[in-house]
């Protein structure tokens, strides 16, 4: 073999542990790149979780004590988000969709004035958009750094809740008379839907649109839901589902005992009553 030759196959040699070098780099690029999509993938997940999360926190917050403002607006009211299911027309509203944006620095967390109604399709029953959140405001966002949006929207169902149990939805200490809307317990759907704009490439007006979308319509998929507009238009979305079990229970005081002790009305009854200890109308009430 020639000398020529020799240097000939050395070329051939070293060009290709070059490519062989190079097609392990673009591997070695090419994995990395996916490992790095993976944990941002999962670190997004985790952080619209977590603010998901956050929301229905808040909202059990609600139950903490039911003297507080918060509680009277969202279930004393007839208008808030859990009263205004359980009001007399409680039983002619099911499957509405009381819809709100999330945002802890403001006090309009169960007002009325912040939401929005809807029917399961999307139909229009109390305001208009004033519920929904718009990436717009700032005020729509869930955090001061204007990253994620959470939109809380709160469903009483109106079909049976599987595994409630015979009788569980009668109020405790009633009768049976299930249809009355005051004997009846209630069963909340809660899907708080946290997203972030700003990893995706849709316009500020096509994920507004999607926010306006109904969360669970109930044609047969004619319309399109609020997750399915997100994924199509690639907007990072999770969404947490929370069914709340709300029990009316009633009490009752017994403000004459028949038969037992001193015959006198107790203390506490006289003063809901407005009478004295004989069962006559006190001169308080201005009898």
């Amino acid at each position: 073999m020639t000398k020529k030759s020799q240097e000939g196959v050395t070329l051939i040699v070293v060009l290709l542990f070059l490519l062989l070098i190079t097609l392990i780099g673009i591997m070695a690029v090419k994995r990395s790149t996916t490992d790095l999509r993976v944990a941002t993938a999962d670190q997004i997940d985790t952080f619209l979780l977590n603010s998901s999360d956050n929301a229905n926190k808040r909202i059990e917050k609600v139950f903490d004590n039911d003297t507080d403002q918060d509680y009277i607006s969202a279930v004393m009211e007839g208008t808030g988000m859990f009263g205004y299911y359980l009001s007399q027309a409680g039983n002619s509203n099911r499957d509405d969709q009381y819809i709100f944006c999330y945002n802890p620095r403001l006090d309009s967390f169960a007002k009325l004035s912040y939401a929005s109604i809807v029917k399961p399709n999307g139909g229009t029953v109390m305001t208009s958009d004033s519920g929904y959140c718009d990436i717009s405001n700032t005020n729509s966002y869930s955090s001061a750094r204007s990253n994620s949006v959470t939109q809380i929207n709160i469903t009483r169902p109106s079909t049976a809740t599987v595994g409630q149990g015979d009788f569980k939805s009668v109020t405790q200490g009633s009768g049976v008379q299930a249809g009355e809307t005051s004997n009846e317990s209630a069963v909340f759907n809660i899907r708080s839907t946290s997203i972030l704009p700003s990893l995706s490439n849709a316009s500020k007006q096509e994920i507004n649109d999607c926010l306006k979308k109904p969360i669970a319509p109930n044609d047969g998929g004619s319309t399109k839901s609020l997750d399915e507009c997100m994924k199509d238009e690639g907007v990072a979305t999770k969404t947490l589902v929370q069914q709340a079990y709300v029990k009316n229970v009633v009490e009752g005081t017994a403000c004459y005992g028949f038969g037992v002790g001193d015959g006198k009305i107790d203390e506490g009854c006289q003063n809901l009553l407005g009478i004295d200890a004989t069962g006559n109308r006190s001169a308080a009430t201005g009898d």
